[in-house]
């Protein structure tokens, strides 16, 4: 399973949970969320990038027309809300 660290990567307009470019969680192991130390997380924001996580986690390369190992920003649910980028972590 590879490791991922999900970053955002800038805030369009506003962001409720006050999450600022730069903020970052990782996926570490067999699905475990990890957060630095006192950061938080939005859920609303989480729910829109945990799809694309699961699936970046897995070897994609014998899927056909595995688009979702090439997508690396995903948007949170709120049009001018956050961008994340998801970077594998080696």
């Amino acid at each position: 399973m590879r490791e991922l660290k999900v970053t955002v990567s800038k805030v369009k307009g506003r962001c409720g949970a006050r999450l600022e470019k730069g903020d970052h969680f990782f996926i570490r192991g067999k699905g475990k969320l990890e957060l630095p130390a006192g950061q938080e997380m939005c859920i609303y924001a989480l729910q829109s990038v945990l799809p694309f996580l699961i699936l970046r986690q897995r070897d994609q390369s014998q899927m056909e027309d595995a688009w979702i190992p090439e997508t690396v920003e995903v948007c949170c649910p709120d049009p001018l809300g956050v961008v994340f980028q998801i970077t594998e972590v080696s």
